[in-house]
């Protein structure tokens, strides 16, 4: 079921450097929601036609709340992340393909920057004690989401700030040498996810990776955010990020370039 309804802000603060948090109430969409899915938000006050996708960091069917991590780049996630307690924001919802932990026993989580958030919500739902958490961050400003969290978590960054300095594939590599993972969920910038990849490709290890496309109208019918799927048969087709995915087969992904 999707829901398209206004959405009271019940808290707005400051997550990391240039990152956003809006805690919404959203009752119907917390309740329905599942790890990787995400809202199309409509941007308050504004000749923006287009809704913006945020996806969902954590969601609790009890009290009823969504949270978001956003970005404030353009001027509609400007706008989105002004708003103060009370004022109300519309949401469609849940919308996309999340991911399955399925009977894995051990999952090993790899987010980069924004895409930290929804492996924060995988986390959530799949961590189990032999699990471990994968960071990697532009510098310590950056960071976040390491905090109660339900796994271990390593954390890396671009200039050493936090953690080691390097990509956040390396203590990955390092930690399936020592134990190899029933799963692996990533999201994050395109380089990680190439990287994460081939890592579970030339290990064997299944994984599923949420992509970062630009979208439209979000329920999958403009075709906008389509990729390239491999068909299992030697050829490829196109499947859309919002309906199909964003969460994708990592082994079924066609990367171009």
């Amino acid at each position: 079921m999707i829901y398209d309804i206004d959405a009271p802000v019940l808290l707005r603060d400051t997550l990391a450097d240039g990152l956003i948090r809006l805690v919404l109430r959203a009752p119907e969409i917390a309740r329905a929601a599942k790890p990787g899915q995400f809202v199309h938000m409509l941007v308050p006050d504004s000749g923006h036609v287009l809704r913006r996708p945020i996806s969902l960091m954590a969601m609790d069917a009890q009290a009823g709340t969504l949270t978001l991590a956003i970005q404030p780049k353009g001027p509609g996630t400007q706008k989105i992340c002004a708003l103060a307690p009370g004022a109300a924001v519309k949401c469609l919802g849940p919308l996309g393909t999340g991911f399955d932990g399925g009977d894995a026993q051990t999952v090993y989580f790899v987010g980069g920057g924004v895409g930290v958030a929804p492996v924060c919500a995988a986390m959530d739902a799949f961590a189990t004690p032999t699990s471990h958490a994968f960071f990697g961050f532009r510098t310590k400003l950056h960071a976040y989401g390491m905090t109660q969290a339900p796994c271990a978590v390593t954390a890396v960054s671009d200039d050493g700030s936090i953690g080691q300095q390097a990509p956040v594939t390396a203590p990955l590599l390092a930690a399936i040498g020592v134990k190899r993972p029933d799963l692996i969920m990533a999201c994050g910038p395109l380089p990680m996810l190439r990287a994460v990849q081939h890592i579970a490709r030339e290990a064997g290890i299944p994984c599923q990776l949420s992509l970062e496309e630009r979208m439209g109208c979000g329920i999958g019918a403009c075709l906008g955010c389509s990729v390239r799927i491999a068909d299992g048969h030697g050829g490829w087709h196109y499947r859309r990020v919002c309906k199909d995915g964003p969460v994708f087969d990592g082994m079924e992904v066609i990367f171009d370039g």
